[in-house]
Order: structure tokens, then C-alpha cells, then sequence
């Protein structure tokens, strides 16, 4: 019995490398604001009928969207563009306003957010699905968030 201690204290260790741990808490936050921020802009969008457009800061005719501290726009080059973006015209992330439309329509967009080695992907599409993707710099992917 005893020697299969070190080997479930060896895969202990593996596991807790490979399984999904949170994010930081200033991207947990970024990632709350930025949900909130859209379910409310759909909202606007059914009920006004008319295009809303969520923008990092304020502006005419914007939801303005803050981001906690240490929260950066955009995808550093040291971390790879996810698969399914790679080759989609996507490269750099840096935000620009977010169209929401009535019936739960959007014009389709990427936008990357990055703390430390941790990166966030918020990927809007048509329809209006909203898809977020995290990167776990340990494993050198991209994970559903």
C-alpha cells in the first residue's frame, strides 16, 4: 500500500497543473462587467428597438465599460491567437464598440483583454452568441472561461 503513495502524490501534482484553476480576480471582474454590460445593452436594444453599441469608455450613444485595475485591451504578442481565430482578420483585439442589435442580433466581433501572463477572449458573434475564452498560460491554450 505504501508504494503507491508517491505515485498518487506524483499525479496529485500533474493534475493540479493540467485542471482549470480560476482567473485572477481583476480579469473575473473584467469578464462580470463585461456580461453585465452586454445582457443590459440587449435589453436596450429589444426594448428601444434600435442598435445599442458598448465601447471601453464613455461616448455619445455608449455604454461605457470600465475595467478593473491592471485589466489591459488588447492581445499581447507573446501569447498565440486562439485556434479558431487564427486567420480570421481578428490579430490584435484592440476594442472597438460593440453593436448590439433588437431581436438579439450583433455585428460580429473580437475583443482580447490581458492581465499578467492570463488573457481574456470575449468573441461576439452574429446571432448575438457571446462566447468568452480564457488563456491558462501553464498549458499554452485556450480554454472555455
Amino acid at each position: 500500500m505504501r508504494a503507491a503513495h508517491p505515485f498518487l502524490d506524483t499525479l496529485g501534482r500533474a493534475a493540479a497543473r493540467i485542471l482549470p484553476g480560476p482567473l485572477s480576480p481583476p480579469l473575473q471582474a473584467a469578464q462580470r462587467e463585461l456580461r453585465r454590460n452586454l445582457h443590459l445593452a440587449f435589453s436596450l436594444a429589444t426594448t428601444h428597438r434600435r442598435a445599442v453599441c458598448v465601447a471601453p469608455g464613455a461616448g455619445p450613444g455608449h455604454l461605457a465599460l470600465r475595467l478593473p485595475e491592471g485589466v489591459r485591451w488588447g492581445r499581447p504578442a507573446s501569447i498565440p491567437m486562439p485556434p479558431e481565430l487564427a486567420g480570421s482578420g481578428w490579430r490584435s483585439g484592440r476594442p472597438r464598440p460593440l453593436t448590439l442589435l433588437p431581436q438579439g442580433r450583433a455585428a460580429a466581433n473580437v475583443w482580447f483583454l490581458h492581465h499578467g501572463r492570463e488573457a481574456l477572449c470575449l468573441r461576439l458573434g452574429l446571432g448575438g452568441q457571446v462566447a468568452f475564452l480564457r488563456y491558462r498560460p501553464r498549458l499554452g491554450a485556450w480554454t472555455e472561461a
